[in-house]
């Protein structure tokens, strides 16, 4: 059963073939199937050993012959248009928090270099946020940690978002970063979100229940 994260709708749907071709001696699937929540139209391709068992013809358009080969490569199909996911980010000012939320959505269709570039800029509106306004990012970064917005700790990986990201805005791209580089940033950049807002605010709220303030009055 072919399911993915639907891009029209965003819910996680099984699909329907439509329509489809094995080709290339019987080890390459062209697919189109619709959503089964929606009823859109999106386009598949993936490849495997043997997936019409063998039929003379070395490709088909035939239904079963089509629906079997989508059962087989169920789990590797590539789907077009690509479902770009993202975390909700609370706590946070709305702009940073739809920087972080970009940054995300380019990791997770897989434009790396993109993620880390929106992860730079998430840094950067975080010092600006806090009414640290000039200098270098460097700059904005140590002054965050000597004001005691963020533990040394911290400000050792914001600095690891700026270095990766430097690289990214001065055109240094032609190593390439990887997924599991941009991963990581991201993991790194939620370590700053944290400790300047994140954490602040769960522990305001929890006071808040503790001492009965309602922040609705």
């Amino acid at each position: 059963m072919a399911s993915t994260l639907c891009p029209y709708c965003s819910k996680f749907s099984h699909l329907t073939p439509r329509w489809g071709r094995i080709s290339e001696g019987d080890t390459y699937l062209h697919v189109a199937a619709t959503c089964d929540n929606c009823d859109r139209l999106l386009v598949g391709e993936g490849s495997g050993p043997s997936l019409t068992d063998g039929y003379s013809g070395g490709g088909s358009e035939a239904s079963s012959h089509v629906l079997q080969a989508v059962e087989a490569l169920s789990r590797s199909i590539s789907w077009l248009p690509l479902a770009a996911e993202a975390p909700v980010i609370q706590d946070v000012p709305d702009s940073i928090g739809l920087a972080a939320k970009e940054a995300h959505t380019s990791l997770s269709i897989g434009n790396h270099m993109s993620a880390i570039l929106m992860s730079r800029t998430v840094i950067e509106a975080t010092a600006k946020a806090k009414g640290i306004t000039s200098g270098s990012l460097a700059t904005k970064i140590n002054a965050l940690r000597d004001a005691q917005l963020i533990r040394p700790s911290i400000a050792d990986q914001a600095h690891e978002v700026r270095f990766l990201g430097n690289d990214m805005a001065h055109g240094d791209i032609d190593d390439g970063p990887s997924h599991v580089d941009a991963e990581e940033v991201l993991a790194l950049i939620g370590q700053v979100l944290n400790e300047v807002f994140q954490g602040p605010a769960l522990m305001e709220r929890m006071r808040d229940r503790r001492t009965g303030v309602s922040r609705s009055e």
